[in-house]
Formats: structure tokens, sequence, C-alpha cells
């Protein structure tokens, strides 16, 4: 009698169909995985483990088909995946390795900070620092980088417009007093630190989508909000003399409605003082929509019986600004 069990493919045919499987899978950049060249350790061993069971309901591969450490092993051993061995931040939320998925991927192969930034959290807006980096705002190399999660403003925070630091949200928690200043650190990689932070949405309406190749996508805050942003957090954009840096390099690179519209929707009386309060320290001319927004805004606010600011949260100015009651450096 002829034996009528059916054959299994051989294991090297399997590991064809699963390799040609995970390249279509990691050709394009999606809006769940903006990148997919690199990859951290939790978002990849998902996807292995899931195309694995994908292809074992289909009877492509068998149950003896390696797992995923065996697979992770396979694809480094055939030079389709690269670790990236960071050192784990002090948050729970840590990473101690990422991947670099390509034919060819080595210890040669090169990661941009911000492609880490984007595969640490997928949905995350690279900001800050990173962002006058991204935008060529800076000489200066970032000595961190961050990723912003934006959460909705619950309710139990409603809106005051008339008052004031509410400009980033990380919500409280016992952990807080442990955290470092610039947020929680997730990891460290060649010498840089990689931080994450939360803010309310409708602080950030100025996030756009920089594609740079069809498998690298970037969530970045774009030119204006960034901009806006070195007056909401002076010390994660670097401080005064990268922050003076970027507004000489970037106002005449920002589209003056944009920005004017973000001061509107943003509505924080203490961002519009310090932006007024900005440009008079450097002389800039004020672009007409600019100067409309500020001008409605002194209007509308008492800025004589407002409270004294500086110019940058944390840090004290020695000369007033009496038009905006501001504390400026000298």
């Amino acid at each position: 009698m002829s034996d009528m069990s059916p054959k299994h493919p051989s294991l090297e045919r399997q590991k064809n169909v699963f390799q040609s499987e995970l390249l279509r899978r990691v050709s394009v950049a999606s809006e769940d995985f903006p990148t997919v060249r690199c990859w951290s350790s939790n978002k990849l061993r998902s996807l292995l483990g899931g195309l694995r069971s994908s292809l074992l309901d289909q009877r492509v591969v068998t149950s003896s088909f390696p797992r995923t450490d065996g697979i992770l092993a396979w694809l480094s051993d055939a030079g389709l995946v690269h670790p990236l061995t960071v050192e784990p931040g002090a948050t729970a939320k840590s990473e101690d390795t990422f991947y670099l998925v390509e034919v060819g991927s080595g210890p040669q192969s090169a990661v941009s900070p911000f492609e880490l930034l984007q595969a640490f959290q997928p949905q995350g807006i690279i900001s800050f620092f990173s962002a006058l980096a991204f935008h060529s705002l800076t000489t200066q190399t970032p000595p961190f980088h961050h990723s912003v999660a934006l959460t909705p403003r619950p309710p139990a925070i409603p809106r005051e417009r008339a008052a004031p630091e509410i400009e980033i949200a990380s919500k409280p928690s016992a952990s807080a007093a442990r955290r470092d200043s610039l947020g929680s650190h997730a990891f460290t990689y060649a010498g840089t630190r990689y931080f994450s932070t939360k803010r309310f949405r409708d602080l950030v309406p100025g996030v756009q989508m920089q594609i740079l190749d069809p498998r690298i996508h970037l969530r970045v805050t774009d030119i204006e909000q960034t901009l806006l942003d070195t007056l909401m957090n002076p010390e994660g954009s670097g401080g005064q003399s990268v922050i003076f840096e970027a507004w000489e390099q970037g106002l005449g690179r920002a589209r003056p409605e944009r920005m004017a519209g973000y001061v509107e929707t943003i509505a924080l009386p203490v961002l519009t003082r310090r932006l007024g309060a900005l440009l008079n320290l450097t002389g800039a001319t004020t672009p007409a929509p600019l100067r409309a927004v500020l001008e409605q805004t002194r209007h509308l606010l008492a800025v004589d019986s407002a409270p004294q600011v500086p110019l940058f949260r944390g840090q004290p100015g020695s000369r007033l600004d009496p038009e905006w009651n501001v504390l400026t450096p000298a």
C-alpha cells in the first residue's frame, strides 16, 4: 500500500516562505508602524510570532517550525536582522534591544536617532531638541532625544485660559519624584539618552508625517510647533543658547499664518506673552499674522496685573519687558 499521509514541506522551504512573507510585510511603512526598518524588541517579536501563527494556520509551516527566539537567531545568521543593544532606562517601559530589519544588515548599518524614537513609540511624536535637530534649527548635536505621546485632556483638568503653566502634560504619579526632569528615561544608545513624556493633545496642533523612505516615516512636530515648544519646554529644547539660535534660524522659515493659528488653538496667555517678549528681545520683525494675535491677547489680558513670569520656565530673568510683564535674560 502506498503511504497516503500528507508530505510536509522541508524546513528550508518553510524558511523561504516565512522570509518572503516577512520581507513583504516590512517593505512599506504603515500608520501602525511608521518605520519598518527599525523595530523595538517587543514589536518585532510580536510581528514574528504573529506571522508564524498565521502561516501555521494556513499549514504553510509546521508546528516544529522555530519559535521566536529561534527565528531571530536564524534571521540574524542570514543577515536579515541585526540587533542594536541599548542600555535600558530606569522606567517600566524601558527597552534593551532594537533591531534593524533589512537585507545585508550588520554592525556597519547606520540608524538615526529619529528612527530609534519612532521604533520605540510608533505613535509617538519626535519633539523638542530632537525636532530642532530634525528641522536643522540647531547646529548642536542633541545630548538627549524625546518621543512624546499625546493624550486627551481629562474633564477633571479643564483648560484655564487665564492660568498658566499648564504646558507639559505628564500625568502625576507616585514615581514622579524619581523621574528625570526631562521625562521618563527609556534607554541610552551610543551615549545618548532617550526619553518619553506625555502632553495634552490640544497643546500640540502641529504634527506632520515626514516620509524619508518608503520604509521610514517619521511623526514630528512641524517647524512652527517646534519653535513654540521651545517656550513651553525650554529644558527639553536645549536651553537658552539653543533656543535663540533656533528662532534666528527658524522664524524666516516658519509660516506666520500657521504659527498664529497654533497660538490661537493652544490658547495659553503665558505662551503668547513669552512669544511677544522673545520677539521684542531678539528684535525680530513680527509678521503681520503673529502681530494680530499678539495685539488681540494684549487687549484681552490685563498684562500689568498678570504675574511676572520668566521668558524661559525655570530660568530666572533679570530684565523686565514691561509690554508683556516677562523677565528676560540680560
